[in-house]
């Protein structure tokens, strides 16, 4: 399952890197939006990376070049902290003034690098021949806290996302901007559908802590599909957005 949902997740995540990288080339001499375009691309592309690392021939690459066990798990939910990010930068510059934007990049800049900090001492520690940092191993109360601190942050990030992309599609919409709209409100679901996979994942934890847990083998089938359906949906929808503007540009350059 993790093979096929995450290797289309790949395909989409290439095709969104390559044409964000070309819009971000195309508008580079535009002093607005500057920040929105290049995050946008980083995030499609650490995105990218970030699904490749979770596919299981991959991982068992990575690994075996590397000879530290997890090191693709790693390596996987790192770029997952950058891809929020990313985009969390991205519609802060789309939607935020002026005055307050630096703080508020800064601020997201300083969550995530607590995250990682919070992150990487529990990984160290944990890390074991005999230890996967999946729900299978919940057993292990190290690996426990370790996703639990990766989902808190997936499920926070995503919800503001989510709340921000409604805002603009809703704005898009009364502006008449079709495309834009449909795409940020595809966009806003989809970052719902990654809140839904942390829960997914989170409520197992939890379940499992408290000794009551639902069964291993429909996590392991709902919480890949969750993610899959998450990264596929936002990079389609923020895909749109971004051709919503150009249109809505070429129309504007039109009728001046």
């Amino acid at each position: 399952m993790d093979g096929l949902v995450f290797g289309v997740c790949a395909l989409f995540g290439l095709a969104g890197t390559v044409l964000s990288a070309r819009e971000a080339w195309r508008q580079r001499d535009r002093s607005d939006y500057h920040i929105a375009r290049f995050t946008r691309a980083v995030a499609f592309g650490v995105c990218t990376v970030g699904v490749m690392l979770a596919v299981p021939p991959i991982e068992d690459v990575i690994e075996s070049a590397t000879g530290m066990n997890n090191a693709a798990k790693l390596g996987a939910h790192i770029c997952a902290i950058l891809w929020c990010g990313s985009l969390q930068l991205m519609l802060v510059d789309w939607s935020y003034n002026h005055e307050v934007l630096k703080a508020s990049l800064y601020a997201r800049i300083a969550f995530a690098v607590c995250v990682l900090m919070a992150m990487l001492p529990l990984f160290v520690n944990t890390t074991d021949e005999s230890v996967e940092f999946t729900t299978e191993f919940a057993i292990v109360p190290g690996v426990t806290v370790y996703l639990m601190v990766y989902l808190a942050y997936v499920a926070i990030t995503c919800g503001e996302i989510a709340f921000l992309c409604t805002g603009m599609a809703l704005v898009a919409r009364r502006g008449g901007h079709a495309w834009s709209a449909r795409g940020l409100a595809l966009s806003s679901i989809s970052a719902l559908l990654g809140v839904a996979y942390s829960a997914s994942k989170g409520s197992y934890l939890v379940t499992h802590y408290l000794g009551h847990p639902w069964p291993l083998r429909y996590e392991e089938i709902v919480s890949p599909l969750l993610a899959g359906l998450a990264v596929i949906s936002l990079i389609t929808g923020l895909t749109m957005a971004m051709v919503g503007r150009r249109l809505a540009s070429r129309v504007a350059a039109s009728a001046v």
